[in-house]
């Protein structure tokens, strides 16, 4: 028994070692990336099926049951291509060269995505985003509401080119000329972010050594995976670790930090060039956000059961109700009112980025439960708490966004949680 503390302790120590030696090599590696990510090019409609780029290159536009032709060296998939064999347009886009876009929330992506991965030449990718004159109309959008869009589109999920389309009541010269003195001059052509050396097989074992801080025994699982695929070995061992570390860390003062951690040792794993091009996504986003409330809520009823059984058909409907809501709203095309769209538009003018509802709120809660440790109902500051953490991890398993982008995203959250902490503890 006590070898086996002794070993925990040792791989607690290990975790937090290899974590800090890799992250600084790290960071300024995937920030110097990122730096040449996040520059964007810009095409405007000619007409149904073609798109110019500002240097005269032409963009086609491919729908389903149309083919790839050897004078098209940059095509953008757009439709329904759910009955059509991938493996198709695979070897034509091979034979002649041809740059795939992907064009973001359309019923293409997931095509365009399988094309890509498929292929040889991975590299012959780009990532689109476009503002279409029907969604201008339903979302009663403005200049404004235009102008952040893209904005997020090239700050936070590195876009690589906008087309442009023609939208009624909208100076989109006037949103460019904004996009422009932000994010500079747009390219002449739309190019990838390259890959880098980020030897991730460093951090997922990193990731091992926190597991092993709590259990040695469910470390071997995503060991265990690694034979199969390394990208959902890693998914596997983040997802035991953000419950690892919660139920391990002694002091729990620090767990927004060991999070942060955990999340970054996370993205950097998966920082290839697929993964950073959005081709391949981090795998089991729904379990990573559920897996560690659903512990605390069955611990709370088993724990607190004698006096929580007169409000079980209370708390079951709420549960319920509150699981359903955060979950639909962890995806990214969850309905957003108008009053909120603005809403988000105001913050991010303010504060550059916008800190996640569920971190500004969460971490607040769950510094209150540490200071509040006698207070009946505390275990729901604490289950708030808890979401407040996956957020924080789940941030990170954005590998396409920008690494400062997100750092500065939790981190500001974060602290507000400590400044919540100090000045609950001033007050008691």
């Amino acid at each position: 028994m006590g070898k086996a503390i002794q070993l925990r302790r040792v791989s607690g120590t290990v975790f937090i070692i290899v974590s800090f030696f890799y992250l600084a090599y790290f960071t300024p590696v995937r920030i110097k990336s990122d730096l040449r990510g996040i520059k964007y090019s810009l095409g405007y409609t000619l007409d149904e099926k073609r798109i110019t780029t500002e240097t005269g290159e032409i963009i086609w536009i491919v729908e389903p049951g149309e083919i790839l032709q050897p004078f098209m060296k940059y095509v953008i998939f757009k439709g329904d291509f759910s009955t059509f064999d991938p493996a198709d347009y695979t070897i034509m886009a091979d034979e002649y060269g041809t740059n795939i876009g992907i064009l973001e929330f359309n019923e293409s992506t997931p095509f365009a995505k399988q094309v890509v991965q498929d292929r040889l030449k991975k590299e012959a990718v780009f990532r689109v985003h476009t503002v279409r004159e029907e969604e201008v109309e339903k979302l009663r959008m403005n200049e404004s509401m235009v102008y952040y869009r893209l904005r997020r589109a090239i700050l936070e999920r590195s876009i690589d080119f906008i087309w442009v389309q023609p939208v009624k009541n909208i100076n989109m010269n006037y949103v460019l000329k904004k996009i422009e003195s932000e994010f500079g001059k747009p390219s002449p052509l739309p190019i990838p972010q390259n890959n880098f050396a980020n030897l991730q097989f460093i951090p997922f074992l990193a990731i091992l050594f926190a597991i092993s801080s709590f259990n040695i025994v469910l470390a071997v699982i995503p060991l265990f995976v690694v034979f199969f695929s390394f990208p959902l070995a890693v998914s596997t061992a983040s997802i035991i670790a953000t419950v690892a570390i919660y139920f391990s860390a002694k002091k729990k003062e620090l767990l927004p930090l060991l999070y942060l951690i955990i999340g970054i040792l996370t993205y950097a794993a998966l920082s290839d060039f697929l993964h950073i091009n959005d081709i391949l996504q981090y795998r089991g986003v729904k379990i990573s956000l559920i897996a560690l409330p659903s512990l605390l809520i069955v611990k709370t009823f088993i724990k607190e059961w004698k006096w929580l059984k007169k409000y079980f058909p209370f708390l079951l409907i709420v549960v319920a109700t509150a699981g359903l809501y955060y979950i639909s709203r962890s995806g990214n095309v969850s309905f957003v009112s108008e009053f909120e769209r603005k809403l988000r538009d105001s913050i991010e003018g303010l504060l550059w980025i916008r800190p996640r509802f569920k971190e500004i709120v969460g971490y607040p809660a769950y510094f209150m439960s540490l200071r509040l440790k006698k207070f009946k109902w505390n275990f729901i500051l604490e289950i708030i708490g808890a979401i407040a953490l996956l957020s924080t991890f789940n941030t990170f398993c954005h590998i396409k966004s920008p690494m400062v982008v997100s750092l500065y995203r939790s981190m500001f959250s974060i602290l507000v949680g400590y400044l919540t902490y100090w000045i609950v503890g001033r007050t008691k």
